[in-house]
């Protein structure tokens, strides 16, 4: 879409049924999208306007985190129970992370040393050391986590806790969770101006 024209540029068919994450990478270059309906993710050459790979990562993927320097994307699979490390640029999966049930929504710190998962059945967020892609820590936040937001400053993330109806504040120095905040029923994402 053009933004100054409101107007609609291009239309890229995916390959994934239902395509609900559109992911890009830092510099542009590339557009990653999922779908709940496929067990591969998209990756859409931007300068071509075509998808140019799908390459598996379980069922029904869903967030997609680009680490800063564009290097690595982190694809959370909900059915899989995974989080896919993909490397941009030989576009394909390096690592995978199990990453608790339901693993979803998927965020990068800014720093590009951590990248938050929600784990809706579990109810948890899950912290990954992108050193390692370890996980180094697991946050009670609330019944069914789905997409986040982290503050400019990289210094608290919202989470949305659709089965709680409210939103958690995890302090992302301590891991802790800091506090709940009632938004109604559902919340699905959040977003932070």
């Amino acid at each position: 879409m053009d933004t100054s024209t409101l107007t609609v540029t291009r239309r890229i068919p995916t390959k994934g049924k239902n395509p609900e994450h559109a992911v890009w990478s830092p510099d542009g270059a590339w557009l990653y999208a999922s779908a709940e309906e496929a067990d591969s993710v998209d990756i859409i050459d931007v300068a071509k306007g075509a998808v140019v790979k799908s390459v598996k990562v379980g069922d029904r993927p869903r967030g997609i985190g680009f680490l800063p320097d564009g290097t690595r994307a982190y694809v959370a699979a909900e059915n899989a129970d995974t989080v896919n490390v993909f490397d941009v640029a030989g576009q394909d999966v390096i690592a995978r992370i199990k990453a608790g049930s339901r693993s979803n929504g998927v965020i990068v710190h800014p720093d590009g040393k951590h990248v938050f998962v929600t784990s809706g059945g579990e109810g948890t967020v899950k912290v990954i050391d992108t050193a390692t892609n370890a996980i180094v820590a697991k946050v009670a936040v609330g019944k069914r986590p789905w997409n986040m937001a982290l503050t400019p400053d990289g210094k608290k993330l919202y989470v949305a806790c659709g089965r709680s109806n409210r939103a958690a504040v995890i302090d992302t120095t301590t891991y802790a969770k800091v506090a709940d905040v009632d938004v109604g029923s559902l919340p699905w994402g959040v977003a932070i101006r």
